[in-house]
């Protein structure tokens, strides 16, 4: 006998799919690209403007792909842009000495894999409150940055500016394309290609989602929740520390300010793709990706109208407004 919905049960179903995720994304970007069309015109599609939006798009990607995993465990960690600033800092500073790069890098790495460890055992070991944790974290490590900046080998910049140190290799890495495509954004597409599969295909991606779709549930069944929420903020703090050292390569430089606000920037775009920040367990890489699309060409938009680039933040926070509005509706979309 096949189950059937009561109309009620139809038009709540219904109701839900109109605010899901795909309809987001999809209005988000018809109306971006309406708008960049208008007052930009054509030359908004062209593929030198589709370069500087994926050039833009591509270490925040990396971010948000790493940072996905916390939050598809239940866990928003706020600390990750002081976490790209610290891990920049943490890398120029060193360079300015002459190291070995690699050492650096992986010095650089580890000093968040620290504290990420750090908000594990606050949030997984004593059970506090991963908001509360996470912005503590935030502040703490932007100060952080700034004391380790002041610790340069090199006279090009005052402390409160940050640390020049420009690395040719790592400079043709990063800025490194084929055709219109950043190499880097290539494999950060490429990364959450591989965790889409991770996610929707494997033990692993199934274990995370029910852990944050239903701990009780997921305790019950057996699961590691305590190893997989734990593993989480150390891959989302991972993540940040790899970009931190890439950004270095991109700009030459760990500025004071490197990272600031990238935290919202990153969580609002996963939200247009499907995630929240209000429950775990929900969201997909490849909807991420599409909502750091958004976002990217929005900032691309502002940029070619000249307009002063505070609009920006307007729009984002506007953005998470009306996404939190959007994720509470879908909140019968949980985990099953």
């Amino acid at each position: 006998m096949t189950a059937t919905l009561a109309p009620q049960q139809l038009s709540k179903k219904r109701t839900k799919n109109a605010g899901g995720p795909s309809v987001t994304i999809l209005a988000g970007i018809v109306i971006i690209s309406l708008v960049s069309l208008q007052g930009v015109g054509f030359a908004a599609f062209s593929t030198d403007n589709l370069f500087l939006i994926l050039n833009y798009l591509a270490l925040p990607l990396l971010i948000g792909m790493f940072a996905s995993f916390s939050l598809l465990a239940g866990v928003v960690d706020l600390s990750i842009g002081s976490m790209v600033g610290l891990s920049a800092a943490v890398f120029a500073v060193l360079a300015t000495y002459e190291l070995n790069l690699w050492l650096c890098a992986f010095l650089a790495v580890l000093t968040c894999l620290f504290f990420g460890c750090l908000n594990g055992i606050a949030i997984v070991g004593f059970n506090a409150n991963p908001i509360a944790v996470t912005l503590g974290m935030l502040v703490a490590l932007r100060g952080l940055a700034r004391v380790v900046n002041k610790y340069d080998n090199s006279a090009t910049l005052s402390s409160t500016d940050g640390t020049v140190i420009f690395i040719d290799g790592l400079n043709t890495f990063t800025e490194a394309s084929f055709s219109f495509l950043p190499w880097l954004f290539v494999i950060a597409l490429a990364f959450t290609l591989v965790l889409q599969l991770i996610i929707s295909k494997t033990r692993y991606g199934r274990h995370i989602k029910a852990v944050g779709g239903d701990l009780t549930a997921a305790v019950r069944a057996g699961l590691p929740a305590s190893r997989i929420k734990f593993t989480s903020l150390l891959i989302s703090s991972g993540g940040a520390g790899i970009a931190g050292v890439l950004f270095v390569g991109k700009m030459g430089s760990s500025s004071s300010t490197l990272g600031t606000g990238m935290e919202f920037t990153v969580y609002a775009a996963l939200m247009i793709g499907g995630y929240s920040i209000l429950r775990g367990g929900v969201g997909n890489p490849i909807g991420g990706f599409l909502g750091l699309f958004v976002i990217a060409y929005f900032s691309n938009y502002i940029d070619n109208m000249g307009f002063d680039t505070r609009f920006a933040d307007v729009f984002l926070g506007t953005l998470l407004l009306v996404i939190v509005y959007l994720d509470i509706r879908r909140g019968g979309e949980e985990f099953e």
